[in-house]
């Protein structure tokens, strides 16, 4: 599969099974191609529960695929049974899913289907059928393939939510409009501007067509108050701090109208390596701070995470790793030391994961996942035990 990038104002936001969605003008048309997979995972979590496709596999769609087929089997002391609990099914069109329907006991419970364009974007996700869909989405895109309209419908037929979006001649956004559906007007907007590097130098919002607040990307000194009766003017900036030994700091500082200050802070080594990340509110308190620690070959074998303030270890988790660099061993342990959980991986020669092992506190196993591949490297098969009985099996079937 393929990762699927997040964006800094936003993406498909999933609340009750409705989506809520914004774009940034940081975003870029290619992302779009692939945007069909996040409502996969998404909406088929249990399938990623292939514990995350043998733990966040990174193949892409074969183009030839046309079908697959998933069955989950529970296990009845010990004996697997045997009518599936759930079957799934999964129709592909040059490698992109364009119907998934999954049954539990014979029945059918859940129905998606996608479309696409020529170019193969996302333009519409519906579910139930496809002349009286149950809820519906539709995005329409501008010659450059970014997103300029965005429509969701009820089971009625009646528009819930628009997005208008419009970008300038260098493919920059700049300004959004939200409606609920039932007016003319926008009930939200964003606007945008840029200087001539396309750098965002200040953002507007407006609610019901008024100016509510201002930020100006601007490094300001610190703690500057900056006067607007109308507006709550707020400024923001990033600084990059290098240090003698090659190391640097990034900040970012965001200035409320009240002179308020807050910032987080990036720090890295001479190799750009992160080794801490801090935020700060404005108090100037650290509210949350992390650290990491790197062996001989570049592998991050310590993560830490410090409690309000940055003294006291709040949980620290510490990595083990194979001659491949991959995690053989995840442990984490509470501030005092102590274990809290652990989880052990095991890899064929291939470099797939074959098992999957999650310990409680005490060291015993609480369950184990068991991975089975096809010639073609394909997951086919989960076995999961519940500490040390069978629990669930969940196969695959590709058809090309």
């Amino acid at each position: 599969m393929k990762t699927i990038l997040l964006f800094i104002f936003g993406v498909f936001v999933f609340t009750n099974s409705q989506a809520q969605i914004s774009y940034s003008s940081a975003q870029q048309s290619a992302n779009y191609q692939d945007n069909w997979q996040y409502y996969f995972n998404i909406y088929h979590s249990y399938y990623r529960g292939m514990t995350k496709l043998a733990l966040y596999s990174d193949k892409d769609t074969d183009k030839d695929l046309k079908a697959k087929e998933e069955l989950i089997y529970h296990f009845k002391k010990g004996v697997k049974q045997e009518q599936a609990y759930s079957k799934s099914t999964y129709t592909y069109n040059d490698g992109l899913l364009i119907n998934y329907k999954r049954l539990k006991k014979g029945k059918l419970k859940n129905q998606f289907s996608f479309e696409y364009n020529e170019e193969g974007y996302f333009t519409r996700f519906y579910t139930g059928s496809v002349n009286s869909p149950n809820y519906e989405e539709q995005l329409l895109f501008n010659d450059s393939n970014l997103v300029v309209l965005y429509n969701r419908y009820n089971k009625k037929r009646k528009l819930t939510r628009k997005e208008a979006i419009k970008y300038d001649d260098n493919q920059n956004m700049i300004r959004k409009d939200i409606y609920d559906g039932k007016h003319l007007d926008p009930q939200y907007s964003w606007q945008y501007k840029y200087d001539e590097k396309g750098k965002t130098i200040q953002t507007e919002y407006y609610r019901k067509g008024i100016l509510k607040s201002r930020w100006v990307y601007t490094c300001d000194d610190e703690g500057t108050k900056v006067e607007d009766k109308k507006v709550s003017v707020s400024t923001s900036c990033s600084l990059v701090e290098h240090n003698n030994d090659g190391s640097y700091v990034k900040i970012y500082r965001y200035t409320n109208s009240k002179g308020k200050v807050q910032k987080n802070r990036w720090t890295y080594s001479k190799d750009s390596v992160l080794i801490k990340a801090e935020r700060y509110n404005t108090k100037g308190v650290i509210t949350s701070k992390y650290t990491y620690e790197y062996d001989t070959e570049g592998n991050r074998n310590v993560y830490t995470y410090y409690k309000k303030g940055g003294e006291k270890v709040k949980h620290q988790t510490k990595y083990k790793y194979n001659d491949d660099r991959k995690i053989t061993e995840m442990a984490v342990y509470n501030g005092k030391g102590n274990l809290r959980s652990k989880k052990q991986y095991e890899y064929d020669a291939d470099g797939n994961t074959i098992a999957y092992i999650i310990f409680n506190s005490k060291g015993e196993i609480s369950w184990k996942y068991e991975y089975t591949y096809d010639k073609n490297g394909e997951l086919i098969s989960e076995l999961t035990y519940k500490k040390d009985k069978p629990f669930s099996q969940h196969n695959i079937v590709f058809k090309y």
